[in-house]
């Protein structure tokens, strides 16, 4: 049994609220920091109702802690947190098992609750590429096309094993940048030209490798084939039934 057999349903909970798609990777996180911790048998009994518990315990956890929404006022998001919890808590025959997997949980973790994730450094690289600045349409989409990068990276056990969530989330900025200046080459004014040429989010400068960088775009490429530009702002395309609500284009 492995986390990620539960990511489907734990995105579309996510989704049903309403809630930022990060809290996915804040309880990704926990989970696998807390069964490494562990010392669980194969064989034991109960082994799968165990990780049940833990898989439930970590989204209740992450729910609680950073469940956010831009879309939904604060007063809003708190009710709708309550739900949440209510429907985890009380959606399992015994409740209590979470609430004492929940202390067990912050113990194993040693109370760090505040991971970075996936989604946090894509935010911060895409707030600071140039491109956000010479172009608001083209800087959304390398934004959007990073998220669902990331998104669906959370899905690849070997990618999140051989690199750290700054590396993928880099790697994905780099693929969606590519992406708009192979199909707008024309978007750069000679400023932007310029301030792109600076260091601000070269790989020395983050201090990567750009040998991994380079490893984890052609990683992502294999499974992330990237929409049109004009893709995130298209109000009539077709929602599909993938956790990140994207069309499958590898199809």
């Amino acid at each position: 049994m492995s986390f990620p057999s539960y990511l489907f349903r734990y995105y579309e909970f996510v989704d049903y609220y309403n809630f930022d798609r990060e809290v996915v990777g804040v309880a990704m996180n926990y989970f696998d920091r807390f069964i490494s911790s562990q010392q669980y048998c194969e064989y034991e009994h109960n082994i799968l109702a165990t990780y049940q518990t833990v898989a439930a315990t970590a989204l209740f956890l992450a729910i609680k802690l950073h469940a956010t929404s831009c879309e939904i006022s604060e007063e809003d998001i708190s009710a709708l947190r309550k739900r949440a919890l209510g429907k985890i808590l009380y959606g399992t025959t015994k409740p209590q098992d979470i609430l004492d997997m929940e202390m067990n949980m912050l113990y194993g973790l040693d109370w760090k609750v505040n991971p970075p994730t996936l989604h946090n450094f894509a935010f911060m690289f895409c707030k600071f590429h140039p491109l956000s600045d010479i172009c608001a349409e083209s800087g959304s989409y390398l934004y959007e096309a990073t998220r669902y990068q990331v998104e669906l990276a959370i899905f690849m056990p070997e990618l999140l094993a051989n690199f750290n969530s700054s590396v993928i989330a880099y790697a994905a900025l780099k693929n969606a940048d590519e992406k708009i200046y192979a199909e707008n080459p024309l978007i750069l004014t000679e400023d932007g030209k310029r301030s792109l040429e600076a260091p601000t989010l070269h790989s020395e400068v983050v201090m990567m490798d750009p040998s991994q960088v380079i490893q984890c775009q052609m990683m992502l490429k294999r499974v992330c084939q990237l929409p049109d530009l004009d893709y995130f702002s298209d109000t009539d395309r077709k929602v599909s039934n993938s956790p990140t609500n994207v069309v499958d284009f590898c199809d």
